[in-house]
């Protein structure tokens, strides 16, 4: 499947994992949440590891791009919050702000980003790269999601963006930051 299609197809998996974990309650519902867990951190996985970079090498730097970076880290934090409420009262709460965040991350990359990367990428590199991608899902969903998440909001809250280090840049964004502000060099 070329990588554009997997994205596509991962993202109508996840809106149907909310349209279940809405409609179930208790253990069916906890469990829901797993899967959409899951799912969410090793999309992210992919997104960050492999297709971005994939996007800036094709497209050079562009604004979305850097917002879906953005983005990422919100769905990130808020799939926390919604973990760490599994059990309370509020957790409807924050599985609607999840699911609204997450919507509108997909929407802008579905209708901004992909036909910017359909453009520059020819079928059969959208090609190779989706089999990457689907190799690097499997993995990642093989694995921990809870820690996954944990790693990636500590370097989003550290200030890390995958872009940055890409670039040579080895100081965190907040470091900089700091440094201007300052007047100093950290």
């Amino acid at each position: 499947m070329n990588a554009i299609e997997l994205l596509k197809t991962q993202h109508r998996e996840v809106e149907d994992l909310f349209a279940a974990a809405t409609e179930a309650t208790g253990a069916k519902r906890e469990q829901i949440f797993d899967e959409l867990l899951a799912a969410l951190v090793a999309h992210d996985a992919i997104e960050r590891e492999i297709f971005y970079p994939e996007c800036e090498r094709a497209l050079g730097e562009v604004e979305i791009l850097g917002e879906s970076i953005v983005e990422h880290g919100l769905v990130e934090f808020s799939l926390h919050l919604c973990d760490e409420a599994r059990k309370k009262d509020d957790f409807e709460h924050k599985l609607v702000v999840l699911k609204e965040v997450v919507e509108h991350h997909v929407e802008e990359e579905e209708k901004e980003l992909f036909p910017k990367v359909k453009k520059q990428l020819d079928s059969e590199t959208l090609q190779t790269l989706g089999e990457r991608m689907e190799k690097r899902f499997e993995a990642a969903k093989s694995k921990d999601a809870r820690g996954a998440l944990r790693e990636s909001l500590k370097n989003v809250i550290g200030g890390s963006l995958t872009r940055a280090k890409r670039s040579g840049d080895k100081k965190p964004a907040t470091k900089r930051a700091q440094s201007s502000r300052s007047g100093r060099h950290a």
